[in-house]
């Protein structure tokens, strides 16, 4: 059975099918690639913001500072290890506090973490900034 425009139906669908269905999915396909493109760009461009940082040196060197002595006493009694790197505290290393909650820490152990995180690695309390 021929229609109006001299090609059968049956064709006229094949045709359609044939040419239909590639272009629908390149159509999908740039699609996903420009919502591929926008996520790359909103990503890129997040705003700096969001990261946190460390404290400045001249805070941290503000923390009292505490000489181990051959007691080992310290303001908490079961403090007997560095959170940080978990080595025992010895007779003459020198710790430091934070003044907010009073944990004890190697005061070269501290001092690093404190300059990448701004918070206590113990209890996660953010000391004051300035």
């Amino acid at each position: 059975m021929l229609s109006v425009s001299g090609i059968p139906r049956g064709a006229r669908y094949v045709i359609v099918v044939g040419v239909g269905v590639p272009v629908i999915l390149v159509l999908l396909g740039l699609l996903c690639h420009l919502c591929g493109r926008v996520k790359e760009f909103s990503t890129a461009v997040a705003p700096r913001s969001a990261v946190v940082s460390g404290l400045d040196r001249v805070v941290i060197e503000s923390y009292p500072k505490i000489v181990l002595g051959e007691s080992k006493r310290l303001p908490k009694p079961d403090d007997s290890t560095c959170p940080i790197c978990l080595s025992d505290y010895q007779p003459k290393e020198i710790l430091k506090t934070i003044p907010q909650c009073n944990h004890c820490f190697h005061a070269d152990c501290i001092g690093e973490w404190l300059r990448m995180n701004a918070t206590c690695p113990v209890c996660q309390n953010s000391p004051p900034r300035s």
